[in-house]
């Protein structure tokens, strides 16, 4: 398996294992989650030839669009634009262990692009498969940011987009205010609050994956860090901790809705995978703090 099948893996992993470990699923269930991709329609008839009707539960239904949800994200990657995949600068893996590098450029560049005044570093051992977008040249010059997340969440991200953060009673998670939460440095999208760091199961590569995104100029307030308890620690040399978080605060969100306008668009699923821990990575050393 390549390392895009792992990252495809990385991706749908939590819905498989989901079905697969819970013991209460009919063996039938797991099957239909291990065989090819269908669609909703054929997985529906299917169920209506083969499955009595007293045997789907709502949890059962809850996995079944699950695995839809699944096919779906499965179609999606066959819509990826590998001529803007890139691997840029020295990934944290030999060439003997890069089974895909035919499939990537490399590039690296020491001074950054500027797009619409905001600085884009070269994101030193990341690798992007690249998406498709439509009029891409409406977009080329919106500052670039990443959104780092979940495996789980990159699932419902690709089918759906991106859903606000918002404080709420139990949960006040969005320290500056609800609204799409970014960063200019995909160090610190990194962290594993953000990126959750996962462990392939069939090569042992730790992996992590941060959306690479593109946002609209004069869109977003900028506010400080949030995860150090040092506050005098760097996190990215190439910013201040002052300027690391953006925020598109959500009633902006609204306006642009009603008049059809976009905000962001995300155009690259960033991974970074290595074969020890990113936590003993050297880049990644402000973690401690």
């Amino acid at each position: 398996m390549n390392l895009f099948g792992e990252l495809v893996d990385y991706i749908t992993n939590d819905i498989n294992g989901t079905v697969q470990a819970d013991t209460n699923a009919p063996v039938w269930v797991t099957a239909l989650c291990l065989n090819s991709p269908v669609s909703a329609t054929e997985l529906n008839q299917l169920i209506e030839r083969n499955i009595p009707a007293d045997q789907i539960t709502p949890q059962i239904r809850e996995f079944l669009n699950n695995i839809i949800a699944r096919n779906k994200i499965l179609k999606t990657f066959k819509n990826f634009n590998p001529n803007f995949n890139r691997i840029y600068g020295k990934t944290f893996l030999e060439d003997n262990q890069e089974p895909e590098l035919e499939h990537f450029q490399r590039t690296y560049y020491t001074s950054p692009l500027i797009y619409s005044g905001y600085p884009y570093y070269c994101p030193n051992g990341w690798r992007r498969y690249s998406l498709l977008i439509d009029n891409f040249e409406l977009y080329e010059d919106w500052p670039v940011a990443y959104h780092g997340t979940a495996s789980k969440n990159v699932l419902s991200i690709m089918n759906e987009g991106l859903r606000p953060s918002e404080n709420t009673n139990d949960n006040q998670c969005a320290v500056f205010g609800d609204g799409y939460y970014f960063s200019p440095s995909i160090e610190y999208c990194g962290h594993p609050r953000y990126a959750k760091v996962k462990q392939s199961k069939t090569r042992g590569f730790y992996i992590q994956t941060v959306l690479q995104c593109r946002v609209k100029p004069k869109s977003f307030e900028i506010h400080q860090e949030t995860l150090l308890e040092d506050k005098s620690k760097v996190i990215d040399p190439n910013f201040k901790n002052s300027e690391l978080t953006w925020l598109i605060p959500k009633d902006y969100v609204k306006e642009c809705r009603e008049k059809g306008e976009n905000f962001i668009i995300i155009y690259g699923i960033m991974s970074r995978i290595t074969d020890q821990e990113p936590k003993n990575l050297p880049v990644n050393e402000w973690w401690k703090f």
